[in-house]
């Protein structure tokens, strides 16, 4: 992360409004703001430690965790939840969580990025109305009273057609009195983005079906754009049907989760770039130092020649691993397949290089044929990949082993090597751009790996001990075995 992009991060991470927290798939918060631990009433120690965090925070955790898995496949950008908390002191909050996720510049989930804000008192103002409204006939000076002196905007529409603007309606909007906007068709205030949604919930509202909050982009008098979250009602004024809406200016913290998560991108470009520069000018510096010495003297040295062809074609090497990460791998040409046979090619293929080590490969299959939807090519070179790691993890020689299985509409691949291991903090690691536990490895071999696994919609998971050996395991959705075979 370069300074500048660490500051703006974390000014803008520690300086919001609002709760902020990043918080890994596993359920632990990775960062946190002062203004969550003020929302929850706990200390900063309390909610990073695991062996601390309060159970009532804990279950919050839980439930944003299980509720933003959707988030990691993409079938959602982003997640508005509402939760209940009971608050230390006594009293219950309600609390709007809007979940995203913080992806890196291969557009891989990193972690979930969670804003915390306290709904509690539109949530009391609601009830209010709903009760409120019952009684309208008999107590409309009251209620009239009640709007005027509302701290948020308040806008009674019919069929889209404002009606009525209490004065925090007249500031949100940017308006010097009521008569610029009584009359008005809310369709030219919200932005032209927004007007499916909004006729979407009109519809409902006059057809007598419930809705929920809302968030639109609207444009103000004044030429000023603003996000403003709230929620609707439907009403009875003067006798006909209309809908009283509640809003609340949220520009500011849309305008720094914006930030914070382009801050995160930036980082993580700013890492792979310089992981790249590393990478590369190691081996464009023992050139430059070779091509002096071959400068300074008057004989050949074949020794040099041979250490520069090696250092030159290491750089493309790293090269072409980065043409091939950078790919779509999304845009294959799926089919059906028997992933057994593709297994079996593989592994023929490899027995040649595992016997030059001393190492027997022995497959162990619960079927004979096991149907999925995929790239042959792209499948071939995961499992080239997995048992290429382990034999080169075994200086000893020994034995691969390689399960497959089926659970759950799901296949399993299991290959598992007697080598070297690996420690938390490295299987933690594997995956960065260079991270490698080879002398000659860039790193870049697990993130394509992990890439192809992704875009099958599938999934890999490491286990591994040091001197214990290592075990991977890829998951792919299986699908029915086609009437006719595919060859």
């Amino acid at each position: 992360m370069f300074p500048n992009e660490e500051h703006i991060y974390d000014f803008a991470f520690t300086q919001a409004s609002i709760g902020m927290a990043l918080i890994s798939f596993d359920g632990f918060l990775i960062k946190i703001n002062t203004a969550l631990c003020d929302l929850l009433g706990t200390h900063m120690e309390e909610l990073t430690s695991p062996s601390r965090i309060p159970q009532e925070a804990q279950f919050l955790i839980h439930h944003i965790v299980q509720h933003g898995i959707p988030l990691q496949t993409k079938v959602l950008e982003k997640l508005l939840l509402e939760q209940y908390y009971n608050h230390p002191l006594g009293y219950r909050l309600s609390l709007g969580i809007s979940i995203s996720i913080i992806r890196d510049h291969h557009n891989l989930p990193l972690y979930y990025f969670a804003q915390f804000e306290n709904k509690t008192m539109i949530r009391q103002m609601e009830t209010q109305f709903h009760f409120t409204k019952t009684n309208l006939h008999e107590k409309e000076d009251s209620f009239q009273q009640l709007l005027e002196r509302l701290p948020l905007a308040v806008l009674i529409t019919d069929h889209g057609v404002i009606q009525y603007v209490n004065p925090s309606g007249l500031q949100l909007l940017q308006a010097e009195c009521v008569d610029e906007l009584i009359g008005m068709s809310t369709n030219s205030i919200v932005d032209v983005s927004n007007h499916d949604r909004l006729s979407e919930r009109r519809k409902k509202y006059y057809s007598h079906k419930s809705v929920g909050s809302v968030i639109y982009l609207i444009h103000c008098l004044n030429g000023q754009q603003k996000y403003v979250e709230g929620f609707s009602i439907p009403i009875t004024l003067n006798g006909k049907r209309a809908i009283l809406g509640v809003f609340k200016d949220i520009s500011a913290q849309t305008i720094e989760g914006e930030r914070l998560m382009q801050s995160e991108k930036l980082s993580t470009a700013g890492q792979l770039a310089a992981g790249i520069a590393h990478e590369i000018r190691n081996p464009l510096t023992a050139i430059n130092g070779f091509m002096k010495l071959l400068r300074s003297t008057e004989h050949k040295k074949e020794h040099y020649f041979s250490i520069i062809e090696s250092e030159l074609k290491r750089i493309e090497f790293i090269v072409n691993e980065l043409l091939v990460l950078s790919k779509p791998q999304a845009v294959h040409h799926s089919k059906p397949m028997n992933l057994i046979l593709i297994i079996e090619q593989v592994i023929t293929f490899m027995s040649g290089q595992a016997s030059m080590r001393n190492i027997e490969i022995l497959p162990s299959f619960t079927e004979q044929s096991i149907w999925i939807n995929g790239e042959a090519n792209q499948l071939k070179q995961v499992f080239i990949n997995l048992l290429k790691n382990a034999i080169e993890a075994m200086n000893q020689g020994g034995t691969i082993h390689i399960y497959v299985f089926t659970c759950n509409n799901e296949v399993r691949v299991n290959v598992q090597d007697e080598g070297c291991g690996m420690t938390e903090e490295q299987i933690k690691a594997l995956g960065q751009p260079f991270f490698t536990t080879k002398e000659t490895g860039t790193g870049l071999g697990f993130m394509i790996t992990h890439n192809i696994i992704h875009n099958h919609g599938g999934a890999i998971s490491i286990v591994s001990e040091p001197e214990q050996g290592t075990t991977f395991t890829v998951t792919i959705p299986t699908i029915i075995e086609p009437e006719e075979t595919i060859k």
